[in-house]
């Protein structure tokens, strides 16, 4: 795993702190799954996406992602 800039860590907190990071992932793969192609691979891709979509937004509703004390 690559280690994450400090810029980067900072927007992942932020993000954490206003309760979207959920959310927030949900929309840039939805982008992602819509911008897809009609290829059989696509379409399974897709799919996956959606469900993983669906997934996060269950997560936002229902959880609070809480950093762990050392």
């Amino acid at each position: 795993m690559k280690k994450i800039s400090k810029k980067r860590r900072g927007s992942l907190e932020f993000h954490i702190k206003v309760n979207d990071y959920f959310v927030s992932l949900a929309t840039f793969l939805d982008l992602g799954r819509q911008g897809l192609g009609d290829s059989t691979l696509d379409r399974s891709l897709a799919e996956c996406l959606a469900r993983t979509v669906n997934d996060l937004m269950y997560l936002q509703k229902n959880y609070r992602i809480m950093k762990k004390m050392r």
